[in-house]
């Protein structure tokens, strides 16, 4: 797979120079593709003024923490929704419509502890029962999706449920380190029977979360979200996943596909069948997270880099243009592509999963200045 993207930036190098550099300033992104699909963004409370000049930019946006459940709802039945209105406010602002994520996610860092907890006899804390978590999941999606009501066209629903496993067993289906599916009853000791029906439970909690956000708001879209970085077999355990969700009537409208890859491993070819494969079970499609990092996604953790050279520029401009040209080519089937981040100097990459690496990820720079791969993307 390295070889593809060094192919695709030897391709363009012999033209980059005049490729891209000047062309389009008379437009902004969105505008290169409002007859294909929304483009986006991801901002946070309190840096979003810092991108006021670029915002302008992008016609849609996601608030990358402030609708999480710990955000919203850190204590039970007390919900805080004061960072999340402004950002919708400044999104309203700068004519982005705004993308709701997510209602259900297992990070420990998203997800207060009590929805898992309750008051033992002893007055001690227990473990909540599957349907007490159940009950709180359907309440938490009704309350969240109600208060937003049309100011979110889409939401994420549920959020990285898949396993990572590079197994062929179709009953393999979800991560273990998930408290959700552990009040299921999922463990690794289980056998393919009885992992099966555990799968139907954590489904049940699927469903009934979509079921909620439809009855709260029957105009949003609704998506499950995941990360599938060059993983055939998480791929493919998706896709299985929505032929069960659809089979017992979920109400699902699209997947969301994360889209965070680096620059010297892209496979394109991998991310256009997936495309492919959920439109064909009638589902939209939302690139909802891309960007391409120096290194090797959470795989170099020693290697540091202290500039961005032309070669990264030239490479990452290889990728996001063959990213976007597959977009294009199927925007029949997408509705919205979403840079996860703004600019280079404010990025989740700084932090993860080096603390304190630099990294340049997106299409602006950190002076807000176009990149080479902001040009390759609408170089069409």
């Amino acid at each position: 797979m390295k070889k593809i993207a060094i192919c695709l930036a030897s391709v363009l190098l012999a033209g980059a120079a005049l490729s891209f550099s000047g062309c389009g300033e008379d437009k902004k992104l969105w505008q290169h593709y409002k007859d294909y699909f929304k483009i986006g963004c991801t901002m946070n409370y309190g840096t979003q003024d810092i991108f006021d000049d670029i915002a302008g930019e992008f016609n849609s946006m996601t608030c990358e923490n402030e609708m999480k459940w710990v955000a919203l709802q850190p204590n039970e039945g007390k919900y805080n929704y004061t960072s999340a209105d402004n950002m919708v406010s400044f999104a309203k602002e700068h004519g982005m419509s705004v993308r709701g994520h997510c209602l259900a996610w297992h990070n420990p860092l998203a997800l207060p502890g009590w929805v898992f907890s309750v008051e033992g006899e002893d007055g001690k804390p227990a473990v909540a029962s599957y349907e007490k978590v159940k009950e709180r999941l359907v309440t938490h999606a009704t309350e969240v999706v109600t208060h937003f009501g049309d100011d979110i066209y889409a939401w994420d629903v549920w959020n990285e449920v898949i396993t990572d496993n590079y197994t062929e067993d179709d009953t393999d289906l979800y991560r273990l380190d998930s408290q959700w599916h552990t009040v299921a009853g999922l463990s690794g000791a289980l056998s393919p029977d009885e992992r099966n029906a555990v799968n139907d439970k954590i489904e049940d909690l699927f469903i009934a979360t979509f079921d909620a956000a439809r009855k709260a708001n029957p105009d949003a879209k609704l998506f499950y979200n995941d990360y599938f970085a060059n993983n055939q077999f998480k791929a493919q355990k998706l896709l299985t996943v929505l032929d069960r969700l659809l089979e017992k009537g979920c109400e699902i409208d699209g997947v969301g596909i994360q889209a965070h890859y680096d620059i010297t491993s892209f496979d394109w070819e991998m991310l256009e069948n997936l495309i492919v494969q959920i439109s064909a079970r009638g589902l939209e499609v939302q690139i909802t997270e891309i960007d391409f990092s120096m290194y090797d996604y959470n795989g170099d953790i020693a290697l540091y880099y202290h500039e961005f050279t032309e070669d990264m520029a030239q490479l990452q401009a290889s990728c996001f243009g063959k990213a976007f040209e597959i977009f294009r080519k199927h925007k029949d089937k997408i509705t919205c592509v979403t840079q996860w981040g703004v600019a280079d100097d404010d990025s989740y990459l700084h932090k993860i999963p080096v603390a304190g690496r630099q990294d340049w990820p997106y299409l602006f720079d950190e002076y807000h200045a176009k990149k080479p791969a902001y040009y390759a993307v609408i170089d069409f």
